[in-house]
């Protein structure tokens, strides 16, 4: 692509407050912005313990297919089959994990069924496996299911994906509606637990006990899971395939074992983190009411929280001026959001106090009202 053609898409991001930029992070700051839903990565308790048993090399040096499955990803591995009663793959992250599991298994003779807000691996999967698809409407289970009874016998196989928790709603998938529709109608069902994983345990398909009813259960490690990385629950077969056929599997250098130890560290630390779900949960419960409170509108019933602005000039002006009062707040705008509803994000989390929400939502509702 020309020069000139990257300036001019450049200046044009920036004249519509598109233009994405890096900033340094800023631990003074008190965050409402991150996904570590159970302050798990912050933990100096849980490092000190875990630094002081582990020392795992710093780098796999290999694929997982030359030299990379080492004895730590093997263990790590073997306990996910032990706690969800089938066979576990691990990738480099969520995102791969998801656009390699439907670029593998599907193609041209396929039809992919979405939630009109799945995340943006999951179309990239559906575009690199040349598969049909259709958006179905946002957690809209009729919806759903008319496009099975209409498309049924049309096309060689079908896979519906849905995520568990929705990020930029904040709100949840209905899963044993899901199973329920999948008994009739014999779809291939792929499930994303990357906003659930830790805040839910092992995940809301583990607590809902159908783990065995999903064909993909995908569980993302950088969010609830203080990690990198993700989990890929699936039968025996679906694994050997991966093995054989993602090119993403294949062709990536393994994480390093230091993070599959970590990741195995947590995952058996899960059931005594219920202390830090309470807190969140309670964390959760004062917030909502602080914001009903202020009449400060939001459509979320999960730790994520989304405050519809609508304006990606305002969402900026309120960030900023948040960030001067000591919080990290930042806004999502669009085209990762449609028109007219940029938003804040709010991921809550139990190192959260009850003062800092106070301060936070007085603070917010000021910045609001000025405005507007």
């Amino acid at each position: 692509m020309k020069k000139e053609i990257l300036i001019k898409e450049l200046c044009d991001l920036k004249s519509t407050n598109n233009f994405r930029k890096l900033k340094e992070c800023d631990n003074s700051l008190i965050n409402l912005s991150s996904n570590d839903y159970l302050g798990i990565a912050n933990d100096k308790d849980l490092l000190n313990e875990f630094y002081s048993k582990y020392t795992p090399k710093l780098s796999s040096s290999s694929s997982r297919l030359i030299d990379g499955s080492y004895s730590e990803v093997m263990q790590l591995e073997k306990e996910l089959e032990n706690i969800y009663k089938n066979s576990a793959i691990l990738f480099n992250s969520g995102f791969d994990a998801n656009s390699s599991i439907i670029e593998t298994f599907y193609n041209k003779k396929s039809l992919i069924l979405t939630d009109r807000l799945n995340h943006a691996s999951i179309y990239d999967g559906i575009l690199n496996s040349e598969a049909v698809f259709m958006r179905y409407k946002h957690l809209d289970m009729e919806n759903l299911e008319k496009l099975l009874i209409k498309y049924r016998d049309s096309y060689d196989d079908i896979l519906v994906v849905s995520e568990t928790v929705y990020s930029m709603d904040g709100d949840m998938a209905d899963l044993e509606k899901l199973i329920q529709l999948k008994k009739i109608y014999n779809f291939d069902l792929m499930i994303d637990e990357a906003h659930s994983y830790g805040v839910y345990g092992y995940g809301i398909a583990k607590e809902l006990d159908i783990v065995n009813e999903i064909d993909f259960l995908v569980i993302p490690l950088g969010k609830g899971g203080g990690s990198v990385g993700a989990y890929v629950i699936c039968s025996q077969l679906s694994k050997d395939y991966i093995i054989n056929k993602s090119r993403k599997f294949i062709y990536s250098t393994a994480l390093p074992p230091v993070n599959h130890m970590w990741n195995l560290f947590i995952l058996k630390k899960i059931p005594d983190f219920k202390d830090k779900m309470k807190k969140l949960q309670e964390i959760k419960e004062y917030t909502f009411a602080l914001l009903k409170e202020n009449h400060i509108e939001t459509i979320s019933s999960t730790h994520i929280i989304s405050i519809i602005i609508g304006d990606n000039s305002k969402i900026i002006k309120i960030s900023d001026n948040m960030r001067k009062k000591g919080f990290l707040l930042y806004g999502v705008k669009e085209p990762t959001v449609p028109k007219g509803t940029a938003r804040f994000r709010i991921g809550l989390n139990p190192s959260l106090s009850k003062e800092d929400i106070s301060r936070f939502v007085k603070e917010l509702k000021y910045e609001i009202d000025t405005i507007f």
